[in-house]
């Protein structure tokens, strides 16, 4: 199982059949975003970028709160993949459960320092879910790998 954890940010990948499973909480709604995003980034990309050069801007609007975060990974993921870049830090200004407005701390993907990990297809519905408790919100997605 590989995890990150800063502060009360907190990410982890689990397993799942045939797929990957990504988890992750904060004391926010913006740490739990933050927290999804740099746990997918990393899944895909181990080594994070030494100085992101550049930034990308990912503002997405969904019906709920579990809408939002398949569509907000899903954004996140473009970025990686369409852009081929590597996602270094998430710096999420503003979330709600039907809105979150981020940047993505970035660089371009370099072979020869970047090792690719995993391919992800797209950020699944099954077992999705979203939470608050306690004030702390947590979030698990299946990723389609």
């Amino acid at each position: 199982m590989v995890s990150s954890q800063i502060m009360a940010k907190h990410w982890e990948m689990f397993d799942h059949t045939a797929d990957a499973g990504l988890a992750g909480r904060g004391e926010s709604l913006c740490e739990l975003f933050e927290a999804m995003a740099e746990g997918l980034a990393r899944f895909i990309c181990p080594s994070p970028p030494a100085e992101p050069r550049e930034t990308r801007r990912v503002d997405v609007e969904a019906e709920d709160i579990e809408a939002l975060m398949v569509e907000f990974l899903s954004a996140v993921l473009a970025v990686i993949q369409a852009e081929h870049m590597v996602v270094g830090p998430v710096r999420v200004e503003e979330a709600s459960p039907r809105a979150v407005r981020a940047r993505l701390l970035a660089e371009r993907y370099d072979p020869r320092r970047h090792e690719l990990a995993a391919e992800v297809k797209a950020i699944t519905w099954h077992k999705l879910q979203v939470t608050c408790e306690n004030d702390t919100w947590t979030a698990r997605v299946i990723l389609d790998i």
